[in-house]
């Protein structure tokens, strides 16, 4: 960074601060100290030498960040036919939506982890794996089987779960 005096012919101190040269001169800047540049903002006033007329379309320019802007259709005689055309082409692809098949490649995060709980680490699994490692360990966590345990009682319910997910997933995906 630069070190510069203070714009101020008074003042000897560093200019730290940046303002610009005048309200028609925004790209160029001089620099001043903190003292200086509170006196220069208080007494800044952009709209100075602008006419009441100019204030208002400078006002109305503000509104679109002062960039250019056409009427709808000005410039383009086939406006019209070309955003129809887009809204045809949305609209008509969800026409179909209805129809799609899903597969056994379309498993939600819930599919997954419900597998996971079971032990079980290919998602393409058929049902009658996934049956029988559900049965295995229901055998091993089940009060009848092993006793009443807390820990066996909350896994047991989360296996449970699980299997239901999983079922779930098969009748609606894997049945068709």
């Amino acid at each position: 960074m630069t070190h510069q005096k203070c714009s101020s012919s008074d003042c000897n101190l560093l200019g730290e601060y940046k303002a610009p040269i005048s309200p028609d001169n925004l790209r160029e800047y001089q620099w001043f100290c903190l003292t200086h540049i509170k006196e220069y903002n208080k007494n800044w006033n952009y709209f100075e030498n602008m006419t009441a007329d100019e204030i208002e379309t400078f006002i109305e320019n503000d509104i679109i960040g002062h960039r250019k802007t056409q009427k709808i259709g000005a410039t383009n005689s086939n406006y019209f036919d070309k955003t129809n055309k887009i809204r045809e082409n949305l609209f008509n692809s969800f026409t179909d939506i209805g129809n799609i098949e899903f597969g056994s490649t379309l498993m939600g995060s819930e599919y997954i982890n419900a597998l996971a709980e079971l032990n079980i680490n290919d998602k393409n699994a058929p049902l009658e794996v996934i049956k029988s490692k559900f049965k295995d360990i229901v055998k091993q966590l089940h009060p009848d089987t092993v006793g009443y345990k807390e820990e066996n009682i909350e896994k047991l319910k989360k296996v449970l779960e699980s299997y239901k997910i999983i079922k779930n997933h098969y009748e609606r995906f894997k049945s068709k």
